[in-house]
């Protein structure tokens, strides 16, 4: 391969990569590592790209505008070490139809493990229990707790999120459930888990945990004429974004005290400090944390490398994004 070039200001670069995935990446060739904190000098930018092979971006990288593709009359691929490619996408990147790839599988990882992490630990009652002891009682309330066995868990969305979630889920004596109506049946049903539809989801789940993109299809998906239908018992988990949820109408059925929820997304995110899900004893809410947030980071770096040798070697690369499919993704 010919040049590599990292398109990523310093700070970010700092957060996702380390000594030891740079050497890799310069094992595959000419490698250029940005060195600025901000992309405000346009035409440094363009001399910086200028005969590189492959663009990697991140966060902050600019949209990859025709002054930096004709630059680079020769770029086979663009590694975007984030999540969503949208904001480095153009209209000529699109024309040009360059291979792309993005990291939302690495990020996805940390999600689904996350939520996995709500789910055993609000079945468990750790949450309540915990302030149980704070507040000098002992095993008074262990009628709560709910063993992670035997239990129906749904999973919305089989993005690379959702699949990871089912993939973890297999280690447990669980059935699962997953709502995606962009995915058949048989597919599901290979990945381990049932296809059902939303509402019955909903009714027969002891564990919900939503992984759906924040697309116009997913927004407020769950309201005040669904919510109802979460059983008495229940553990809602909200690791994806927080439009998928109608947040008045998540409040006004947490105040009826039947389900437990773990919210790590808010629309908008800081939640203002009076939102009431903050200081619900039925809920616990954490900064949006469940994806890479310190070293988590470095799974987006080795991500990376894994795409560079896979398209160094000729093979199909395993987030690639196929631009048909842009609409349905975040």
């Amino acid at each position: 391969m010919g040049k590599i070039a990292i398109l990523i200001n310093k700070a970010m670069q700092e957060k996702v990569y380390n000594e030891k995935y740079i050497n890799r990446l310069s094992r595959q060739g000419e490698l250029t590592v940005y060195d600025k904190d901000d992309f405000a000098d346009m035409g440094y930018v363009i001399d910086f790209v200028k005969d590189s092979e492959v663009i990697i971006t991140s966060w902050g990288t600019p949209s990859l505008s025709k002054e930096i593709l004709d630059v680079c009359p020769d770029l086979k691929a663009v590694l975007h070490a984030a999540g969503s490619v949208k904001p480095i996408i153009s209209d000529e990147l699109l024309k040009r139809k360059i291979r792309m790839t993005s990291s939302a599988i690495a990020l996805g990882e940390g999600v689904a493990e996350t939520a996995l992490a709500f789910a055993i630990s609000a079945c468990k009652g750790f949450y309540n229990l915990g302030k149980d002891t704070a507040n000098g009682l002992w095993g008074e309330n262990k009628a709560i707790v709910k063993d992670f066995y035997d239990i129906t868990v749904g999973v919305i969305s089989g993005g690379f999120v959702g699949r990871h979630m089912v993939k973890l889920l297999k280690n447990f004596h669980v059935d699962i459930l997953m709502y995606d109506p962009t995915l058949s049946e048989e597919y599901i049903e290979n990945l381990g888990a049932k296809k059902v539809e939303l509402e019955k989801l909903l009714v027969d789940s002891d564990v919900i945990s939503i992984h759906s993109p924040s697309i116009p299809a997913t927004d407020n998906m769950l309201n005040k004429d669904n919510l109802c239908l979460i059983k008495d018992g229940a553990v809602l988990i909200n690791t994806a974004r927080g439009t998928v949820i109608n947040e008045i109408d998540l409040i006004e059925e947490l105040k009826k005290d039947r389900f437990f929820a773990c919210i790590d997304v808010t629309n908008p995110e800081p939640p203002d400090v009076n939102n009431e899900l903050r200081y619900m004893e039925n809920v616990i809410m954490t900064p949006h944390i469940a994806g890479a947030v310190n070293n988590g980071c470095k799974r987006i770096a080795l991500h990376i490398c894994e795409e560079m040798e896979r398209l160094i070697n000729g093979e199909k690369m395993k987030t690639e994004i196929n631009p048909e499919d842009l609409s349905k993704l975040a």
